[in-house]
C-alpha cells in the first residue's frame, strides 16, 4: 500500500465527499465507537479480576483485560485507535474518555461521540509489528507507571517482545528516559522504542493490550503485582526505608519544618526527581508509610508492598492516589497542610 493510499485508508470512516466539504467549512459526524473485541482481527480476553473493597464501603471493579491484534490501524490525537473498518476502539480513549472535548472528538449529551472531519493529508506509515502502549495522558508519570507500563507484561505473555517495536508517547525531557529505562526492565532495548506525538500514524500490524485502569479511578490488581515485583530484582531494595517523606510540592521553609517533624518519627527523606526508574523502585520497595505533597512523586507508592499508609499533605482529596492505596489494601489519608494534623495521624 502506498503512502497516499494509506492516508486515504486511515480516514476511511469519513465519506470522501464530506471530507471535501470539510476543506471549506466545519463538519461533524457521529463516530462509530466499538469495543476492541468487535474491531480486532484477533482478540484474547483475560480472566476477570475480583473487585477490591473501598474505604467508603463500595468496591473497585477493574476493567476487563485482554489483548487485541489489529492490521492497518491508525493512531490519532495521541493514542486513540481507528481500526481498518473505520470503527474507533473504545478502550483506547484512556483518560480522555470523560472529557467533553478532546482533539477532533467531542462527547454529545446522549453520551455518544462525534468527530470533526479533517481534510485528507499525507501521514506517516510504519511497517512491521508493534505493541501499542500509547494513550491520551500517558506523558504524566503516574499514568505511565500505574496505567500504561504494566500493559507490557500482558503483551509479554503472548508475544516475544524482541520481535516487536513498542509504541509510546513522544513525551519530552525526563519522561522519555523514564519510559526507556522502565521498558528496559522488561528486556526492551532502547532502539525498539518508538515515540509518537499527536499526529496521525498508520501501523501495518498492532498488538493492543487493553487498559489496566479506568475512570473514575479504578486499577487492576494484577498490574499492581507487576510493579510490586520490580524492586525484587535489585538486592539494594532490602535496605530500603520503611517510612518515607517524599520531597516536592512545598515551599522550602514548610518542607524543612516537616522534615524535622518526620525525622523524629524515623522517616527517611527521598527525592525521586533525580532518580532513575530503577532507583525509584528500590527506594519505595519496603515502604509502610509514605508522606508527601507532590502527587506525581507519591505515585511511586505503586512499588510499595500491600497494606501501605499513603498520606497526602495537601488540602483536598486525590482520587487517583486514594484508589492506588485501596487497590493495594492500604489506607489513604489527606491531612491538609497542617503539621499538627499530620503529627496526630502518625501518632495515633
Amino acid at each position: 500500500m502506498t503512502q497516499g493510499r494509506a492516508a486515504d485508508f486511515a480516514w476511511r470512516f469519513f465519506d470522501l465527499g464530506e471530507q471535501r466539504l470539510a476543506l471549506t467549512s466545519p463538519f461533524w459526524r457521529r463516530a462509530r465507537v466499538r469495543p476492541a473485541a468487535e474491531l480486532a482481527k484477533a482478540f484474547h480476553a483475560m480472566p476477570a479480576e475480583s473487585p477490591y473493597p473501598r474505604a467508603d464501603g463500595g468496591e473497585g471493579r477493574p476493567p476487563a483485560g485482554g489483548l487485541a491484534l489489529f492490521e492497518d490501524a491508525c493512531s490519532v490525537d495521541g493514542g486513540i485507535l481507528v481500526a481498518a473498518g473505520g470503527g474507533i476502539v473504545a478502550e483506547s480513549f484512556g483518560r480522555a474518555a470523560e472529557q467533553p472535548r478532546f482533539g477532533p472528538f467531542r462527547r454529545e449529551r446522549d453520551g455518544g461521540i462525534s468527530v470533526r472531519i479533517p481534510p485528507l493529508r499525507q501521514m506517516k506509515r510504519l511497517s512491521g509489528d508493534f505493541i501499542f502502549l500509547r494513550q491520551p495522558g500517558d506523558g504524566d508519570y503516574g499514568c505511565w507507571l500505574v496505567e500504561t507500563l504494566p500493559r507490557i507484561a500482558i503483551a509479554a505473555q503472548f508475544c516475544d517482545l524482541s520481535e516487536f517495536r513498542i509504541v509510546v508517547s513522544g513525551a519530552p525531557g525526563p519522561m522519555a528516559g523514564i519510559m526507556r529505562d522502565s521498558l528496559g526492565l522488561f528486556g526492551v532495548r532502547p532502539e525498539r522504542v518508538v515515540a509518537i506525538g499527536e499526529e496521525p500514524v498508520f501501523f501495518q500490524r498492532l498488538v493492543f493490550p487493553l487498559p489496566v485502569a479506568g475512570l473514575p479511578p479504578v486499577k487492576s490488581q494484577s498490574a499492581m503485582e507487576v510493579l510490586e515485583f520490580l524492586p525484587a530484582r535489585f538486592a539494594q531494595s532490602e535496605a530500603s526505608p520503611l517510612r518515607i517523606f517524599v520531597r516536592g510540592g512545598l515551599a522550602a521553609k514548610d518542607e524543612a519544618a516537616l522534615v524535622d517533624l518526620l525525622a523524629r518519627r524515623d522517616f527517611a527523606v527521598v527525592d525521586p526527581r533525580p532518580m532513575s526508574f530503577a532507583e525509584r523502585a528500590q527506594a519505595f520497595a519496603r515502604a509502610e508509610w509514605i508522606v508527601g505533597a507532590d502527587d506525581e512523586a507519591l505515585a511511586n507508592a505503586a512499588f510499595a508492598p500491600r497494606g501501605l499508609n499513603l498520606v497526602r499533605f495537601r488540602d483536598g482529596d486525590e482520587p487517583f492516589l486514594r484508589d492506588l492505596a485501596e487497590v493495594k489494601q492500604g489506607r489513604f489519608l489527606a491531612v491538609g497542610a497542617d503539621a499538627a494534623d499530620l503529627a496526630n495521624v502518625l501518632d495515633c
